[in-house]
């Protein structure tokens, strides 16, 4: 049989497959063809209007609210998984995950149901491109622009994980950057389908190879548990990638969980050059232990921010977070005492100089 290409890392997967077996997928749909779907009205109020992708557990399309008269993006699940309790689960887990968060940077989720008979999920409809057309276009980003960008996808992190939500499926592709009408664009965070929510119960937060391997943590790839830190590890893989336009990691879960990292500055192109707290910074995110990386969103968002000085030149900002080399603490800053015994000493010399003018007067 002749193999078809899985939606989420593009490996081959046999017809007689219903997962692919490098990262867990659910093979595409083989039944009614998306096309099949266009003008049905859907729970009463959205009529489909046209396709805008097909994944491996459901079909996105653009629709049109009836009572508003917007369009929203319609996420519909394939009819086949409503009886399966694995992906039911996993679409429920999106829709909870998605609809928790109001946030610039996160795709806004109006409205979901999940029945025996549907299941959807409307939201935002995002005029624009994934950051994985970027890459492939821009790669190797200038330092600012990386960092921006940096900047945009660490906030909607942040907002995320202060919702106890890991999104758990970082990567290029769920990345979007939204053009607004005054011709600028604002990084969006989408599908969050195999999102874990820190304050479930352990069984249901159990997603076992769920994600995509290039972009996985080392503790996603064995089934440990997992918090925000393993989104950090992504974005460290996306940056890294962004600047170097080389992979951060390698090609199997071996490689992944057991090579370490090129240094960044060795994998930049010829005549290339970062700021040396942001080298740092990726090569601290791709960090294979968890306690090793940042301890959480708003410090890289610092961290980040300290970079952005150092490349303008605001040595006075940068000053107040120092530069950490990857796999070495900064030194202790000096004490505050030590203005005062450097005075103290000062004043005693001082009296000292008089008490011998006075004696030997």
């Amino acid at each position: 049989m002749s193999p078809i290409l899985c939606p989420r890392c593009n490996a081959h997967v046999l017809e007689e497959e219903t997962h692919c077996g490098q990262c867990g997928q659910p093979r595409p749909d083989i039944g009614e063809p998306p096309e099949a779907w266009l003008g049905r009205t859907i729970a009463g109020k959205y009529t489909i209007t046209s396709i805008l992708g097909v994944g491996g557990m459901g079909m996105v399309f653009e629709a049109e609210r009836g009572l508003v008269g917007d369009k929203v993006a319609l996420k519909v699940l394939f009819p086949r998984f409503l009886s399966s309790e694995l992906q039911r689960g996993l679409f429920r887990d999106e829709a909870i995950a998605s609809a928790r968060l109001s946030h610039p940077n996160v795709v806004t989720v109006f409205d979901a149901e999940l029945s025996d008979e549907m299941g959807f999920i409307a939201m935002e409809l995002l005029e624009g491109r994934t950051f994985r057309l970027v890459l492939r276009d821009e790669a190797p980003l200038e330092p600012a622009r990386l960092i921006d960008m940096g900047l945009s996808i660490c906030e909607g992190l942040n907002a995320a994980h202060q919702a106890r939500i890991v999104h758990r499926d970082l990567k290029p592709d769920n990345i979007y950057l939204e053009q607004r009408p005054d011709g600028s664009e604002r990084i969006k965070l989408v599908d969050f389908g195999v999102a874990a929510m820190l304050d479930a119960e352990e069984a249901d937060r159990a997603k076992p190879l769920l994600g995509t391997l290039r972009y996985m943590a080392p503790e996603q790839c064995v089934g440990e548990p997992v918090d925000g830190r393993t989104d950090l590890y992504a974005l460290g893989v996306i940056l890294y990638e962004a600047a170097t336009r080389r992979r951060a990691t390698g090609r199997t879960l071996e490689e992944i969980i057991c090579d370490e990292v090129v240094p960044i500055e060795a994998a930049l192109p010829e005549g290339r050059s970062l700021p040396l707290s942001l080298s740092a910074l990726i090569m601290d995110m791709v960090a294979k232990a968890p306690h090793e990386r940042p301890a959480d969103a708003e410090e890289v968002i610092a961290r980040l921010k300290q970079a952005r000085a150092e490349l303008d030149g605001e040595t006075q900002v940068m000053t107040l977070i120092p530069p950490m080399v990857h796999g070495l603490r900064p030194a202790s800053p000096p004490s505050r005492l030590t203005p005062t015994l450097l005075g103290l000493g000062a004043a005693l010399c001082l009296m000292a100089a008089l008490a011998w003018g006075l004696w030997g007067g």
